[in-house]
């Protein structure tokens, strides 16, 4: 690293570093404020803008991630995901911009972290942008936002509560979308042309995004890895965990938990997570329907034209849940499993579809996986999971968006399809392994050896990162690599299937959809999911 460099915005001066990456120098910036720090009377506030700064900023170090328990489950399902340092002070972002000179300005790539809504931090070598803005000649950001309780409680039922507002996080990414639309100009950046990407809960922060009022203004386009839809609590489920949480906490008010430490804040989350964990779900702090902000969840949203003007690029992979194996579901028979698909379907859709159902998705899936080597208990709990939780919720949203006569804007599917090469363990093309070839990240964290990586990762790598440029500078992922990239439709549904031999399949999940269509009849959907 070497060569400061300095660059002038509105808020004052920003001295970064040039570094070297084997595609050529990238101008980095890093730990730049966007916004105030959310502390005092402004935590469990919208954040405010960043207030101008004396001099000149310095720019060498990330800024700390959000407040995060440092141990935990979700931290070590795959490397790399552990922080260094957290504070409630944490809204920064981070810039690379390539050194070679442009005549026009740069197409800009923004970077949303997942953690399940509890973990994450732009930080992560994982997500070092460094290789993607010098390879793909773009400018790449990376963001935090606040997660868990600081990001995502909602406190509009406590003593006080009207001094608060809901889905911080959310509203984060808002406030540093408007900053980067604002200065993103001064390194190189085309401030009309950003577009947002994240996986998991960063995918899921980013449908949440398309929800809210003016986001057209902000991007136009989203990418969404592997996002959990509809992962929106109601006022009902909101009131659940907001209770667990006061009563863990001692106190009362709003006022009172503005008093107690960062610390304490996350020692209680970690509490009322494991509480409400088979109540809830795994994930218990995530964004609410407020009816203003986020005015629906995102199905119901996107399929009625929410963020129309936004081209969306979503998908999933072929193996999701199988990063989180459950062996106790090797010693249950069909009828076993059933129970467990009966319970986790009622939890999902908020009423239980009935015994017959979740029997008839167990024998089918049973009866597909009897045709490979993946025929334990586990296995077929994890594929219902990989549909339940991701693959038909993704389906269903772009059919409904392509559908909708109030989205403009195309929409562009993928289903990944790359399977981990470790010989000691069968985790398929599981729940993140993404990361590593959207960010050439193979040789950072262990990412190589966890996932066996080959030529044809890092070739396939290449593709990706080079599709996911191409959606950002054209609202289209075609390009040399992949060739012509079709754009969704109900009718036909081609998908770019993204493996050694990429290539575009009609309606790769046509068999599965038929057996998760008795789940979406009126009689057992979701309220307000469109058919």
């Amino acid at each position: 690293m070497s060569g400061e460099i300095v660059v002038r915005v509105a808020l004052g001066s920003v001295a970064g570093s040039t570094i070297a990456t084997e595609h050529g120098p990238v101008r980095r910036f890093a730990g730049v404020p966007f916004g105030a720090p959310p502390i005092g009377d402004d935590r469990f506030r919208a954040a405010r803008p960043a207030p101008p700064w004396p001099g000149t900023l310095s720019a060498e170090a990330f800024g700390p991630a959000p407040m995060q328990a440092l141990a935990g489950p979700m931290t070590g399902a795959v490397p790399g995901m552990a922080v260094e340092s957290m504070s409630e002070g944490c809204l920064t972002l981070n810039i690379w911009c390539p050194v070679a000179e442009r005549d026009q300005p740069r197409p800009v790539l923004v970077w949303i972290y997942g953690g399940a809504f509890v973990i994450g931090g732009s930080s992560l070598p994982t997500y070092d942008g460094a290789r993607l803005a010098a390879e793909q000649d773009i400018v790449v950001v990376s963001v935090n936002y606040r997660v868990g309780a600081l990001g995502f409680l909602d406190l509009r039922s406590v003593a006080g509560g009207e001094s608060t507002d809901t889905n911080c996080g959310i509203h984060d990414l808002v406030l540093a979308l408007g900053w980067i639309r604002e200065h993103i100009g001064a390194f190189g950046g085309e401030p009309g042309r950003v577009t947002v990407f994240g996986e998991s809960a960063g995918a899921g922060s980013i449908l949440h995004l398309l929800t809210t009022p003016d986001v057209d203004e902000l991007i136009v386009g989203a990418i969404a890895q592997s996002p959990g839809v509809d992962f929106t609590q109601d006022v009902n489920l909101s009131a659940t965990v907001t209770t667990a949480f006061m009563r863990r906490s001692g106190v009362s008010t709003v006022e009172q938990l503005r008093a107690l430490s960062a610390e304490q804040i996350v020692e209680i989350q970690e509490l009322v997570a494991a509480e409400l964990v088979f109540e809830v779900g795994t994930m218990v702090f995530h964004p609410v329907v407020d009816g203003s902000f986020v005015p629906a969840t995102p199905s119901v949203a996107i399929a009625g034209g929410a963020a129309g003007d936004v081209a969306l690029l979503i998908g999933y992979t072929a193996d999701e849940m199988r990063l989180f194996p459950d062996p106790r579901a090797d010693g249950l028979d069909a009828a076993g499993l059933a129970g467990w698909v009966r319970g986790y379907l009622t939890s999902r859709l908020g009423r239980d579809p009935g015994g017959d159902v979740a029997r008839r998705l167990v024998d089918a899936q049973i009866g597909s996986s009897a045709a490979s080597s993946r025929s334990r208990g586990s296995d077929v709990w994890a594929a219902i999971q990989t549909d339940g939780i991701i693959r038909q919720p993704v389906i269903r949203l772009a059919d409904s968006r392509a559908a909708s006569t109030s989205t403009s804007a195309a929409t562009f599917v993928y289903q990944f399809d790359w399977a981990s090469r470790r010989a000691d363990v069968d985790h398929g093309a599981f729940h993140a392994i993404d990361l590593p070839f959207v960010f050439d990240a193979f040789d950072v964290d262990g990412w190589d050896a966890y996932i066996g990586a080959d030529d044809s990762a890092r070739r396939l790598g290449r593709s990706i990162r080079t599709a996911w440029a191409a959606f950002t500078s054209n609202a289209d992922p075609s390009c040399d690599a992949l060739g012509a990239w079709p754009r969704y439709e109900r009718t036909s549904r081609q998908t770019m299937v993204l493996d050694s031999a990429p290539r575009v399949v009609d309606d790769p999940l046509l068999v599965q959809r038929s057996w998760w269509h008795d789940l979406w009849d009126p009689a057992c959907r979701p309220a307000g999911v469109p058919t």
